[in-house]
């Protein structure tokens, strides 16, 4: 029996569910059982060949360096004439009787491209969202970087799905993505997310300062895990619209896929229907609906990564 799947999350259900029906997990690709400390879970890994670009230590330097506004008490007008009367530079401000030390202790930060630091000083000073924090995430390098994405049964107060993480590595991407096979195992999901953090990583995400990061938090809290995640987070979703809204039709995600990179996804469930696919698959037992939601999960984190790239190449053309 043929099904038009096209825009027809039933029909794409019903054609898994009859394709996938003597198959198991254990059938997929790239995937096996985890242990961990808090139970087991089901993780899948692959690799994504993926050339992620980042700005050069120079062009961060030179554009945090001329921005005198880092220093507190300097507003646009004072900037403005601080530039007028030759102080161009945080290297310029170094001499000056009111912001020569802030300039210094700033410049020391630079020079020992401290992250965390540098993260903090700019937070006290403009939003999240400024161009600068993106700037700085190259300092980070992409093997620091985690990209992550999460699929729920809901928008609050209900269990993870999945949880897709990605670090960087010399060509591309290296993903894990922990698969509840059944509810109970959000803990051990959780546990195996948690364990690719450390202290210098940064959180790269499309809406995840809104959602996936505070709902992670929250499964953390109802499960009594108290350990903290990392407070540096880069959520593309802003960058994008800085960037793209007055070219493209919106900036959902499979939009800039769509546009930026040529990418249509075939037989992907909408994110709408995820939790419907998910308990199809509890009930039946058969993998059939999960298929598409683990490769939904997979491709949106390497667009991730895509975006990232291009934003900072976007970043290098400009003055």
């Amino acid at each position: 029996m043929a099904y038009e799947v096209e825009d027809n999350p039933q029909a794409l259900k019903q054609k898994l569910l009859e394709e996938y029906q003597d198959k198991s997990l254990e059938d997929m690709k790239y995937g096996e059982e985890l242990e961990t400390s808090r139970g087991s879970c089901y993780c899948f890994t692959t690799h994504e060949k993926l050339e992620i670009e980042t700005l050069t230590e120079k062009k961060v330097n030179e554009c945090m360096a001329s921005d005198l506004k880092l220093i507190k008490g300097i507003g646009e007008a004072k900037e403005r004439k601080l530039k007028e009367n030759g102080y161009n530079s945080l290297d310029d401000l170094k001499e000056h009787p009111s912001y020569g030390a802030p300039a210094c202790e700033l410049l020391e930060k630079l020079e020992s491209r401290d992250v965390c630091a540098l993260t903090d000083w700019i937070s006290t000073r403009y939003s999240a969202s400024h161009p600068l924090n993106l700037l700085l995430s190259s300092l980070s390098g992409a093997e620091n970087m985690l990209f992550m994405d999460i699929e729920t049964l809901g928008l609050s107060d209900v269990p993870l799905i999945l949880i897709g993480v990605a670090e960087g590595d010399g060509d591309g991407l290296t993903m894990k993505q922990y698969l509840l096979r059944d509810l109970k195992e959000e803990k051990a999901a959780l546990e195996g997310f948690l364990s690719h953090q450390e202290k210098d990583n940064v959180y790269v995400t499309f809406n995840g300062r809104s959602f996936d990061v505070p709902f992670i938090k929250s499964r953390m809290r109802f499960h009594h895990m108290e350990k903290p995640l990392n407070s540096q987070h880069l959520d593309l979703l802003y960058y994008s619209r800085r960037q793209w809204s007055n070219q493209l039709p919106n900036c959902r995600l499979q939009t800039l896929e769509k546009y930026l990179f040529g990418v249509e996804r075939e037989d992907d469930v909408p994110s709408s229907h995820v939790p419907e696919f998910y308990l199809t698959y509890r009930e039946t037992g058969n993998i059939g609906p999960l298929v598409p939601i683990i490769e939904h999960n997979r491709e949106d984190v390497v667009t991730l990564a895509r975006i990232l790239s291009l934003l900072h190449q976007c970043a290098d053309q400009e003055d």
